[in-house]
C-alpha cells in the first residue's frame, strides 16, 4: 500500500511541476501569436492603412485602434483569424474623407441591388446613419448573408456594418410554397409583364411556413392583390409589407434630414 501511495503522491508532484512550466510556455505563446498576427498585418501593408495594436490573452487576440476603410477592418479581422481561434476586434473605422449619410446611402444601395447575384428572392433593405449601414430583410442563402457585407466593405466611410438580414427558410415545404407563390403572382395579368426579370416588384419570403411579401408596386390594386394571391396558397399566415411607389416615396421624403437638401 505504500508503494502505491508513494506512486500517487509522485504522480501528484509531477503535475504540479507541470503546471508551473507551463505558465511561461502560455505566456510564451501568446508572444509569439502577437508577434505572427503583427508581422501577417505589416506585410498587408496596415503601417500605411491606420494605427491597428495587437494584444493577447490566453491565446485571444484584441484588436484595437484604427482604420480608414471598412474594408480594412475586416481584412484586419481576417489575418488575425489566421494565427488565433478568437478574436476580439475593437477597431474603429475613421474615414480620410467624411461623407454624408445619403451619399453613403446611394453607394450602398449600388452595391446590393447592382450585383449580380441578387435575385427575386431577396429583399435588402439598406439604412444608414452616422457611418454605419444596417442590413434589414431577406437573401435567400447563408452564403448571401455574409456576401451582401462584403460587398458593403467596398463603400468609402462605412464605418461599421449591422447585419440583420434573414435566410430564407430551406425545408422542401418552404421552398415549394416560396416558389408556388412566386409562380401564382408573375402568372397573374397584373403582374406577369415582370415574370422574367431578374429584379420584380414584390418579393416573397417563406420561413416555417409563414409568408412575408416585401416590394414596391404601382398601385394599391396591385398592392391588395400580391396579398390575396398569397393568401389563396397554403402559408400559415401572409404579412404583406408591400408598399405602394408614391407612398413610399412620400414616406422617404419625411425622414430625410433638412440639411441634406
Amino acid at each position: 500500500m505504500r508503494t502505491c501511495g508513494g506512486r500517487v503522491r509522485w504522480a501528484a508532484l509531477v503535475g504540479l511541476a507541470a503546471l508551473f512550466l507551463a505558465a511561461p510556455a502560455l505566456a510564451a505563446s501568446d508572444a509569439e501569436v502577437q508577434r505572427r498576427v503583427e508581422k501577417r498585418l505589416a506585410k498587408a501593408g496596415f503601417d500605411r492603412r491606420g494605427d491597428v495594436r495587437v494584444e493577447v490573452d490566453s491565446g485571444v487576440v484584441r484588436l484595437t485602434g484604427i482604420t480608414v476603410r471598412y474594408l480594412d477592418l475586416r481584412e484586419a479581422d481576417r489575418l488575425a483569424r489566421k494565427e488565433a481561434k478568437s478574436v476580439v476586434n475593437l477597431l474603429r473605422v475613421v474615414p480620410e474623407v467624411p461623407r454624408s449619410d445619403k451619399e453613403i446611402h446611394e453607394d450602398a444601395e449600388k452595391a446590393v441591388l447592382r450585383w449580380g447575384r441578387y435575385g427575386a428572392f431577396d429583399a435588402v433593405g439598406i439604412e444608414v446613419e452616422k457611418g454605419t449601414v444596417r442590413l434589414t430583410g431577406w437573401v435567400e442563402t447563408p452564403f448571401k448573408r455574409a456576401e451582401v457585407e462584403e460587398h458593403l466593405a467596398h463603400v468609402d466611410a462605412v464605418r461599421d456594418v449591422l447585419n440583420d438580414l434573414r435566410v430564407q427558410g430551406f425545408s422542401q415545404g418552404d421552398v415549394r410554397l416560396r416558389l408556388e407563390i412566386h409562380e401564382r403572382i408573375y402568372n397573374d395579368p397584373l403582374f406577369e409583364r415582370w415574370a422574367d426579370l431578374p429584379d420584380p416588384p414584390v418579393r416573397v419570403y417563406v420561413n416555417k411556413g409563414k409568408v412575408t411579401l416585401a416590394g414596391t408596386v404601382g398601385s394599391a390594386v396591385e398592392q391588395t392583390a400580391a396579398g390575396l394571391i398569397a393568401q389563396g396558397s397554403l402559408a400559415f399566415s401572409v404579412d404583406n409589407q408591400v408598399k405602394v411607389e408614391g407612398d413610399a416615396a412620400r414616406k422617404e421624403d419625411r425622414k430625410k434630414d433638412p440639411t441634406e437638401g
